[in-house]
């Protein structure tokens, strides 16, 4: 059976780990080429040897996507390997926690420059490619895009810019065919090597993340994945994202009592 993927070329940011491996492993079994991306050479070969060893077409290239000329060589290397560029997914990005009042600038900045500027940079020098597929490009975003949270205001300021990004993408593009889309991705498990910044811009690990509220990283992975082949331009992850949308969209005050009072008890913990 002929898959959607078969012999379309993606490049996956972030896919050394979690969220990105998972889905490299799901399109590169579905035929796709798989152009894997990040900062840890070790992480990123190991990952790429096992995508091999499940027989995908994959290859790596080890870099920085806050640096512009890191992008162009992502860009390059899946031309030079496979002659086009189908699907770009935006999925590297960090968290924070600390108080706003406690946030350096320069953590701003880190913050904004690998969530915010990055995708933008990638996209704009993948867009040209793209439009000759007429593929798609995704942007992974989180449900603290919805609304402002304690404690991780300047992440969640970085992913509402990405819905900004992609809407006027989305418009820019129509007449091109190119497929603009934005993930929400939230409750979501986590690997016990996940880390984010403190608010002294140190990394710190997050410890693993489980529970029924929880969606699994290989869920979250299928989520993305439907979003590309229904060229959606919106997915909210999980029924526990779907529920927290609703009230966020339809009744934002409920919520931000809910929040308030939720805040108040981690409080009251960790005293």
């Amino acid at each position: 059976m002929t898959s959607f993927y078969d012999e379309k070329v993606v490049i996956i940011t972030g896919s050394s780990m979690g969220i990105g491996k998972s889905l490299a492993l799901l399109l590169g079994k579905q035929n796709a080429h798989i152009v894997l991306n990040a900062r840890n050479e070790v992480k990123l070969l190991a990952t790429e040897t096992e995508l091999k060893a499940e027989g995908c077409s994959v290859i790596s290239c080890i870099g920085d996507v806050t640096k512009e000329e890191d992008c162009k060589k992502l860009i390059d290397i899946a031309l030079a390997h496979f002659g086009k560029i189908d699907i770009l997914i935006n999925n590297a990005g960090i968290s924070m926690r600390g108080m706003v009042e406690q946030i350096p600038a320069s953590l701003v900045s880190t913050i904004f420059n690998t969530n915010t500027i990055a995708p933008i940079v990638l996209s704009q020098k993948a867009l040209p490619h793209i439009k000759q597929t007429g593929g798609s490009i995704v942007f992974i975003s989180s449900l603290a895009a919805l609304r402002g949270l304690p404690l991780i205001s300047i992440y969640c300021a970085s992913k509402m810019a990405l819905t900004a990004v992609a809407e006027s993408m989305r418009i820019e593009t129509k007449d091109h065919g190119v497929h603009i889309g934005l993930v929400f991705v939230g409750f979501t498990k986590s690997e016990k090597e996940k880390t984010v910044l403190n608010s002294e811009g140190n990394l710190t690990f997050l410890g693993e993340r489980k529970g029924i509220f929880y969606n699994g990283i290989s869920d979250v992975a299928k989520q993305i994945s439907k979003n590309i082949k229904r060229r959606q331009k919106q997915t909210v992850v999980g029924v526990s994202g779907k529920i927290y949308y609703f009230f966020s969209k339809f009744f934002p005050r409920l919520m931000e009592l809910i929040i308030i009072k939720s805040q108040k008890q981690l409080n009251r913990l960790s005293k």
